[in-house]
């Protein structure tokens, strides 16, 4: 049987006792040679040994993200993508929720900015790998689709329609991948360019009674916020977790464990149940509910709820 075991730092959302989970979660770890950082945060105690480092690698205080909705407008109901832009928006920007995060900013002040998003007019793919999520990719920036402005500190999110197949090496959507992050070099006009995205599945329980992504809520629109909050998140604490990867390289690591894992990983599994980590929390303004991940904290050594103060 072929081991599809992938022995690098994790960049993935994957469900709980999936093979999405046995071949990324459980084989992750950090590029040889060693599994140290170079550079470790102030104050960052080596204990315990799930908590997260600071490598050194780029961190992005200040971002913006765009949602791209593949599939062309007939794979996408108005009222889905009014609900996913208008929640994640929210997230987002929540000072509750970002006060979980600021510890990993070394006391930088925060903002996530989302450019208007759009529906991407090609025909719905039946799966997507991660090669054709990069052709995608350089397809709309080569037809100027996205703004070229900002792209150090930009991610665009691929949001796939339902039914689509998102693939990782040899994890499916079907298998338990939820969705990842990564990078894109390319050259135009004989200078570099870094493209960041992500991709995120459509998660819902499909009509042949299979799970397709990671289902934690009772609608699919929140599972898709879901991912996307666990994919920006992981983007503005470990940008450049591809090019670690690619070069089997520590240096380009941001946060990330000792294990592998990045800020959403640990929560998901450690979790007896998704409904633990997976929390619908009311809004720091207003009295909406935003279905979001919780993320992992280094001062509770685990995932942490909205937090009225930052932590000291």
């Amino acid at each position: 049987m072929t081991d599809y075991r992938v022995y690098q730092p994790m960049r993935i959302q994957a469900r709980k006792g999936s093979p999405a989970e046995k071949a990324y979660y459980a084989a992750s770890t950090l590029p040889e040679p060693l599994p140290w950082p170079k550079a470790i945060a102030p104050g960052i105690s080596p204990a315990p040994l799930e908590d997260l480092i600071f490598h050194g690698g780029r961190i992005v205080p200040q971002m913006e993200f765009q949602n791209v909705y593949l599939g062309g407008e007939v794979s996408w109901k108005e009222r889905d993508m009014v609900s996913i832009d208008g929640a994640i928006e929210l997230a987002m920007r929540d000072r509750r929720l970002n006060n979980v995060m600021a510890q990993y900013f070394h006391g930088k002040s925060m903002s996530c900015d989302m450019r208007p998003s759009f529906v991407f007019d090609e025909p719905k793919p039946a799966s997507l790998d991660e090669p054709d999520v990069q052709a995608i990719v350089a397809r709309l920036f080569d037809g100027k689709r996205i703004r070229k402005a900002d792209l150090d500190t930009t991610i665009f999110n691929l949001i796939l329609p339902a039914g689509t197949i998102l693939k990782l090496g040899g994890s499916t959507s079907g298998s338990g991948l939820g969705g990842y992050h990564g990078s894109l070099h390319i050259r135009r006009g004989g200078k570099p360019i870094t493209l960041y995205y992500s991709a995120n599945v459509y998660s819902e329980i499909r009509q042949n009674g299979k799970e397709n992504g990671i289902v934690a809520f009772d609608r699919p629109w929140k599972n898709v916020v879901g991912t996307l909050y666990h994919e920006i998140n992981e983007f503005r604490t470990d940008a450049d977790v591809n090019d670690a990867i690619e070069k089997n390289d520590n240096d380009f690591l941001g946060w990330n464990s000792r294990q592998g894992h990045e800020v959403g990983d640990q929560p998901i599994f450690a979790a007896a149940d998704l409904s633990q980590v997976f929390k619908e929390v009311r809004a720091a303004t207003g009295s909406r509910r935003i279905p979001v991940q919780l993320l992992y904290s280094n001062v509770v050594h685990g995932a942490e709820g909205p937090l009225a103060k930052p932590h000291a």
